[in-house]
């Protein structure tokens, strides 16, 4: 509540819910619950989630079929992870 009433900013406001209450489900309804990150805390990690976002985007501009011989275990991994998903 002193957040609110401090502030009108509503990024600062989603900020200190997203602390308190946690991220809930990702694809859901919940507003609340433990995330389905095993990994991480989506509001303690920012930073480092961050640079890994950066990371990825750069790899996938880079080698978009992961193709390169650098990216083979990261293509595998891939493959394995999103099986289903990505069978065309």
């Amino acid at each position: 509540m002193k957040v609110m009433c401090d502030t009108n900013d509503g990024f600062v406001i989603s900020e200190k819910d997203l602390e308190l209450r946690g991220s809930g489900e990702f694809f859901g309804t919940k507003q609340h619950g433990l995330p389905e990150f095993k990994v991480a805390n989506l509001f303690e990690d920012r930073n480092m989630l961050q640079g890994i976002q950066s990371l990825a985007i750069k790899t996938l501009e880079e080698d978009p079929n992961l193709e390169q011989e650098k990216n083979t275990k990261l293509k595998q991994i891939v493959d394995i992870k999103f099986e289903e998903k990505i069978q065309m």
